[in-house]
């Protein structure tokens, strides 16, 4: 009997960072339950292994199909196909949430020469993956969460899942696709990881819990560090954001909703038809109330009350600045020491 390979598609902004945390952490017991946690270059972790996913393995592969070149994932699932058999595995999980693009279908398809293969994808209501989306990268481009919005929902994209959940289903067949909402009424135990453990058969009674990792900034903070889009080499460059998560605790320590209840209402509404997909296609059997749900309109004395409760986030916009002072400050001098060394001063 084929060993089983779940393999965790994402999406991205959809809690993958969290599930990736929580496969890391219990890797070891795991491995005692018959299960097997896939690594960076696609080789088995073990206790020694680092924090490291297969997403660079797969960004390789998708920076080569962009470039019109061609990828072949075949050797990497027959080596860890035949890994997991002599480890005497009954399962492997590989989570890479850059997996949930369309063209990553056609080519980690091949696994199934080699394993009994169940595809798991997180969704997450296009309001919320908007707002996480813009907070986590789109916000370094300089962009506003309006023109955000505007970009996306003029004309440029009318899905957000859609195409990536196609290709699995004619790549995998519906049968090995899993697509859950991420919402908690959703949710088995309205719990992501209980969920992932319920959806890939383990016993997640005495594993570890997984704390959130890879949290977007606040509204608040992406929205001040946007005016300072040179501070940015790509979207992806966490060198600033890294430094104000090791001072203070505002990551994550304040979450404001970044929407008004409009922006909600129109982003959801630009997405409908590709919620009624959805619906009719994969989410079969859930009860999508609370994940379709958009807000009334706010009326005056809501909105005074939640700028009354935002005001103690300016003191956070202070730290920042002072922050990002102390370090131009610290730069300078280290520049100004280089400088006298080399006589140049």
């Amino acid at each position: 009997m084929a060993v089983k390979l779940y393999l965790h598609i994402g999406y991205p902004k959809c809690g993958s960072s969290t599930v990736q945390e929580a496969l890391y952490i219990n890797r070891v017991a795991l491995r005692d339950m018959g299960y097997g946690v896939c690594g960076e270059k696609m080789e088995l972790m073990t206790r020694r292994s680092r924090y490291r996913f297969p997403i660079g393995h797969i960004f390789a592969a998708a920076q080569i199909v962009r470039g019109g070149g061609e990828v072949d994932l075949e050797p990497d699932f027959r080596k860890l196909a035949a890994k997991a058999e002599r480890a005497g595995l009954k399962a492997v999980i590989c989570s890479a949430e850059n997996m949930g693009a369309p063209w990553a279908a056609s080519h980690v398809a091949v696994a199934q020469k080699y394993f009994d293969c169940q595809v798991i994808a997180y969704l997450r209501r296009q309001d919320d993956w908007m707002l996480s989306s813009w907070a986590q990268w789109q916000f370094k481009r300089g962009e506003s969460l309006e023109a955000y919005i505007s970009r996306i929902t003029g004309g440029e994209r009318d899905s957000i899942y859609r195409d990536t959940v196609e290709s699995y289903l004619a790549a995998f067949g519906a049968e090995r696709v899993h697509v859950r909402p991420l919402s908690r009424p959703n949710m088995v135990g309205g719990d992501l990881v209980a969920d992932f453990w319920h959806q890939t058969g383990v016993d997640g009674s005495g594993l570890e819990v997984a704390k959130s990792r890879n949290v977007s900034f606040s509204a608040e903070l992406a929205n001040t560090l946007k005016e300072s889009a040179y501070l940015f080499d790509n979207p992806h460059d966490n060198a600033l954001t890294s430094y104000i998560d090791e001072q203070h605790k505002h990551r994550g320590g304040i979450k404001k909703p970044g929407l008004s209840a409009a922006q909600r209402r129109h982003i959801m509404a630009h997405f409908g038809p590709e919620n009624d997909w959805l619906e009719n296609t994969v989410f079969a059997g859930h009860d999508l109330s609370a994940w379709r749900a958009v807000p009334e309109e706010e009326d005056e004395a809501a909105l005074a009350a939640k700028r009354a409760r935002d005001l103690p986030s300016l003191q956070g916009l202070a730290e920042l600045v002072n922050l990002n002072t102390a370090v131009l400050h610290s730069i300078r001098q280290d520049v100004d020491r280089i400088k006298a060394s080399l006589g140049l001063d």
